[in-house]
């Protein structure tokens, strides 16, 4: 991978690959595919060798004696593989439990990147585009992404954080965005003024040319609606994205956990395409941060709790496809062979893979990140925590469980030697002990110095 990274640089003179169109854009999704087949074909291949059981299913099966009987299991796809459906699972449960810690989000914002801006734009050689630059693309968003992290962390934009997570997703025709979740601070978004100072939704005055016009090129929807029925975004008559809005003179803050944003008829309208618009066309936007990338970013409030589950699961909904399967079926509808339950195959199945995602990937730049390192606690009933061991090792690792504390029984050991930690929660733990694995081969809680 790393001569890869190397070859795809870019360096002063002629570069064939870069120059190559359409083809850089297939070299890229193939050397990627190829690193990705090789690490689930690993994972493939190697069920049989590293295995999990509950402890009890573990002595139960070595109790039988029967040597021709193995503790078997489907092909799994483990939650250490990015982007499959357990590790995006378990990368919600992490960000709900900063919910927890933190409270519910107070800013939802998407960044999707402009293939037009200038730092792309000018650094494309002659007779180059961008959709044959995914490279350049990727580079040049990862750049921008950073710099915005920037203004939310240290600049404060939107206020003091205190945590956040963010995504980054691949449009069907290849662009990354991301969404982003912030949780600010005690000085929360909740009156209308405090929202109208961060977020607007109308049509710049002609005081503000540059902004008025990042705003026609890049937040306007559509247009769709009566003006234009035929719109991609027309469903039964009516658009999927509620525009176009009402107008309104002041900002409603809470319904159905988002702020109604004001919309006034002050009869400023732009010229979009052969349609003229107003603000009910206009999405949601952050005065500083659009005329500073010129992209399209959409900022939301979140002024209630009950946006909390469908954000989360939202951002961590993983990638898009379906899945069919035909079977030949007998007379009495019983069908034919057995069921195979293998997550690798269910992953590749209608995989899609864009040229500016392979490139992300193979240079392993973040696909999401997180504030905060979330701890995940064993909770299990008596004899039922998982076992780890390879085939043919199966009483060793059976004795070895035996023998090793589990984090849930060494904080109740730890309740019985300590009055301090009888005062602590079990999610609380980790923040005043540390659990050691290490120490004479058994797992213990040790007193941790913060």
């Amino acid at each position: 991978m790393e001569e890869r990274q190397q070859f795809l640089e870019i360096r002063d003179g002629f570069s064939a690959l870069h120059r190559a169109g359409k083809l850089l854009q297939q070299y890229i999704v193939d050397a990627y595919v190829k690193v990705e087949g090789c690490r689930l074909n690993f994972i493939q291949n190697n069920q049989a060798q590293l295995r999990v059981a509950l402890y009890s299913g573990l002595m139960n099966h070595l109790g039988r004696q029967n040597e021709h009987e193995e503790a078997g299991v489907p092909v799994i796809l483990p939650s250490t593989f990015t982007g499959s459906p357990r590790n995006m699972q378990q990368a919600y449960q992490d960000v709900m439990a900063i919910v927890c810690k933190f409270g519910k989000p107070d800013i939802f914002l998407t960044y999707t990147c402009n293939p037009t801006c200038r730092e792309i734009t000018e650094n494309l050689g002659s007779h180059e585009t961008t959709q044959n630059r995914p490279d350049l693309v990727a580079r040049v968003y990862n750049m921008h992404l950073k710099e915005l992290m920037i203004d939310i962390k240290d600049r404060h934009i939107f206020g003091v954080p205190v945590a956040h997570i963010y995504v980054i997703e691949f449009q069907t025709r290849g662009l990354p965005h991301c969404h982003l979740l912030l949780m600010l601070r005690e000085d929360k978004l909740r009156t209308r003024e405090q929202i109208d100072e961060m977020v607007c939704a109308e049509i710049p005055s002609l005081d503000y040319p540059e902004l008025r016009e990042c705003v026609r090129t890049l937040m306007i929807h559509g247009p769709c609606g009566i003006s234009n029925p035929n719109s991609v975004y027309m469903v039964d008559g009516t658009c999927e994205k509620k525009f176009p809005k009402d107008f309104l003179e002041e900002t409603n803050t809470n319904v159905s956990g988002y702020p109604v944003y004001r919309r006034r008829n002050n009869g400023e309208k732009v010229q979009v395409g052969t349609h003229e618009v107003d603000n009910r066309f206009v999405v949601p936007y952050n005065k500083y941060l659009l005329e500073k990338y010129r992209a399209h970013i959409n900022v939301e409030v979140c002024s209630s709790v009950k946006s909390v589950k469908y954000l989360f699961k939202y951002i961590y909904k993983g990638h898009d496809c379906v899945n069919m399967e035909i079977r030949h079926v007998l007379d009495n509808n019983e069908p034919t062979g057995i069921h195979e339950h293998n997550e690798v195959k269910q992953f590749l199945s209608c995989r899609y893979v864009s040229p500016p995602e392979g490139f992300r990937r193979l240079s392993e730049l973040k696909m999401h990140a997180q504030s905060h390192t979330v701890y995940r606690l064993a909770v299990h009933l008596p004899d039922e925590q998982h076992v780890y061991y390879r085939e043919g090792n199966q009483r060793q690792a059976a004795a070895r469980a035996e023998e090793r504390d589990t984090q849930l029984t060494a904080w109740f050991k730890l309740n019985q030697t300590d009055e301090n930690a009888r005062n602590l929660f079990y999610c609380s733990v980790p923040e005043h002990y540390v659990f050691n694995k290490q120490q004479s081969g058994h797992g213990e809680l040790d007193s941790a110095t913060f």
